[in-house]
């Protein structure tokens, strides 16, 4: 069965008049079991987008998700939407579900493009890998030379055989600043089945990247929680697992919150508790983005201490955190509109990488992050995927995250 394709072609000749001088961003999607209608399709409608900017020339950069096909119909399409478009750098990713316009397209088989005209823009291509020699790790395809201070790196990974949290914490320590976004594919349960594409070279493991540099781009991480209880300090820490908070037991520390909750509350604490950790030791008031949310994996109620999914160290501070469709909706809401406040213009294109524990998952609400994003940013041209993680800049340093929309905004 097919489904119409999302054009966000202007509907108007003023909007369009409007496009001619600013916009330089085109998307569509198309939604298909066979890939050879909505290739042609989705490329004639970006190359008809960008024909109608200032910039009027093949695309710098061509993001591509693709959803539910084969890896050898992936090999194809991406080959030709290499053709189709001309673009200078194609990037794609298989995945199971898409973001296209202000739609989300779940468990699907279909396409959605992204491209962008950038002519003062530099893009670097790389093909990362992990490389394992004499016990030693390290990480290869990264470029030697300085890296510009405004750099921004779009990177996809397949799940099984690629660090992508080694990779973040490398790149926290060799670009401090520099700010990552992106997501691990998602190809459901054969791990086979992933696939990353760069430049006509397909790939079943590793990641492929693009660096960019010379964009005015801005991030939200909507993590989707809110807080329990007060701040407290992490006393006895040993690797993830946190024996005492404030000086009392972690686990009992969580019982006497768990007492003062609301039904509807305590029912979401059984359901998955969290825990924030503070970015900043300075701040006396914490807001939305002040906290990297961590999942509480472990309790022993004979030691009464918590394993949380991450290292920590003493003298942290930390508050516990529950997550609900409404929490979650209403962070992202609030974030996207501080990303846009006091800006001189709109943004112009997005990239929307949101967790597959989102959606349906967890909103009641159809297509609820993608039309978000077009509710307060506009009806730009935006795309992205579901992605099994998620990467995303929080405080001073990008990690690999869980049921979290980390989103790009270009101007």
């Amino acid at each position: 069965m097919l489904t119409p394709s999302v054009d966000m072609r202007p509907k108007t000749k003023t909007e369009a008049q409007s496009l001619m001088s600013q916009n330089k961003y085109a998307a569509a999607a198309y939604q298909s079991r066979d890939i050879s209608f909505a290739v042609p399709h989705c490329c004639m409608l970006i190359n008809q987008q960008l024909a109608q900017t200032t910039a009027s020339q093949p695309p710098d950069l061509v993001l591509v998700f693709v959803a539910g096909y084969s890896p050898d119909v992936f090999e194809t399409a991406m080959r030709r939407i290499s053709e189709l478009t001309k673009g200078r750098t194609v990037m794609g990713v298989t995945c199971q579900s898409l973001v296209a316009g202000g739609q989300e397209f779940e468990d699907t088989m279909g396409i959605s493009i992204w491209a962008a005209c950038w002519p003062e823009a530099q893009i670097t291509p790389m093909t990362l890998e992990l490389q394992t020699e004499n016990g030693q790790s390290s990480f290869s395809g990264l470029p030697d030379a300085p890296w510009a201070d405004d750099s921004v790196l779009i990177m996809f990974s397949e799940a099984y055989s690629f660090p992508a949290d080694g990779m973040l914490e490398h790149l926290n320590n060799t670009h401090p600043g520099l700010r990552v976004l992106g997501g691990v594919s998602d190809s459901g349960l054969d791990a086979s089945n992933a696939r990353l594409m760069l430049n006509g070279e397909v790939y079943a493991q590793g990641a492929v990247a693009v660096r960019i540099s010379g964009i005015e781009m801005q991030t939200v991480v909507s993590q989707g929680c809110r807080p329990i209880g007060d701040g407290m300090i992490v006393t006895d820490a040993d690797r993830n697992v946190i024996a005492s908070l404030g000086g009392r037991p972690a686990f009992a520390i969580i019982k006497e919150i768990y007492a003062t909750l609301p039904t509807q509350d305590k029912a979401r604490v059984e359901r998955g508790l969290h825990l924030g950790i503070a970015m900043s030791e300075l701040k006396d008031v914490y807001q939305y983005g002040d906290f990297l949310i961590r999942n509480v994996i472990g309790i022993d109620e004979q030691t009464q201490s918590i394993t949380i999914s991450d290292y920590i160290r003493k003298g942290r501070t930390v508050k516990f955190h529950i997550r609900d469709q409404f929490s979650a909706s209403t962070e992202l809401r609030n974030m996207l509109k501080m990303a846009i406040n006091g800006a001189d213009r709109l943004p112009q294109g997005a990239l929307v990488f949101t967790c597959n524990g989102r959606g349906s998952h967890l909103f009641e609400q159809p297509h609820h992050d993608a039309s978000l994003v077009k509710e307060v940013c506009g009806d730009i041209p935006a795309s992205g995927f579901f992605a099994a993680g998620e990467f995303g800049y929080v405080g001073r340093a990008n990690y690999l995250h869980g049921f979290t929309a980390s989103i790009a905004l270009f101007k």
